[in-house]
């Protein structure tokens, strides 16, 4: 099976992207306003019981665990592992796209093209698993903040990443294994109750993957040289 190659050029990613890139399909927007311990906020609707909504922190939690002050609630997501899967690799010198380089453009032989392309190679394709884990104080608050991160992602569903150049990519991801029932005690007297939800993500990372030119070839020189000494009896 092929792959199709884009005639318009395409930015790279990595990991920062996928990142980003759960925070907004879960629907959570960033947060200028918390400069101290930077996070974005998950606007849940219902979390009091008048049916009002509440802005729920999200912290990326990898590398930097900067959720440590532990003030509920709060909603973490994990990195946790970047396996190669190479079952989805379309071979070597498979292109991401082929382009022309503006300005180049002539006429050869009659026929328009350019004179100049760029090309990019396929990134590698890598499944990338995050754990989005949710804590409160009481059961209630944290089954309504579930419910309200699972009506952004279903099961089997498309994440939305942006490359390095600001354009809209969609990859497949998938619940890996069950919602998982947390419970950290925090004191003799104090608990806390959470859920957890690990999603695998169909992705690619762009690895030593830089653009390349190259020159297009113009027409073919035919210089024929007759040996004479093949004719000589």
């Amino acid at each position: 099976m092929t792959i199709p190659i884009y005639n318009n050029i395409t930015g790279s990613v990595f990991l920062r992207h996928f990142d980003r890139g759960v925070l907004m399909t879960m629907g959570a927007v960033p947060n200028p306003t918390n400069r101290e311990d930077p996070c974005w906020t998950l606007t849940v609707s219902g979390f009091f019981p008048d049916g009002s909504s509440k802005s729920i922190p999200v912290f990326m939690s990898h590398p930097e665990a900067i959720f440590q002050k532990m003030i509920y609630p709060f909603i973490s997501v994990n990195r946790d592992d970047v396996a190669l899967s190479m079952h989805r690799w379309m071979g070597v010198g498979q292109l991401e796209y082929k382009v022309g380089v503006s300005g180049t453009q002539t006429v050869v032989n009659g026929v328009s093209g350019y004179m100049e392309s760029q090309f990019k190679f396929q990134a590698f394709p890598h499944d990338i698993t995050y754990t989005i884990s949710i804590w409160d104080r009481y059961e209630a608050p944290t089954q309504t903040i579930l419910l309200n991160v699972l009506n952004s992602l279903y099961p089997v569903g498309k994440l939305i990443v942006y490359d390095s150049l600001g354009l809209r990519r969609t990859y497949e991801y998938y619940w890996e294994g069950s919602i998982a029932n947390l419970q950290e005690m925090i004191d003799p007297v104090t608990a806390v109750r959470g859920y957890a939800l690990t999603l695998r993500v169909e992705g690619e990372l762009d690895i030593a993957n830089i653009p390349t030119g190259l020159g297009s070839v113009s027409g073919i020189n035919l210089d024929i040289e007759v040996n004479q000494n093949l004719y000589d009896f």
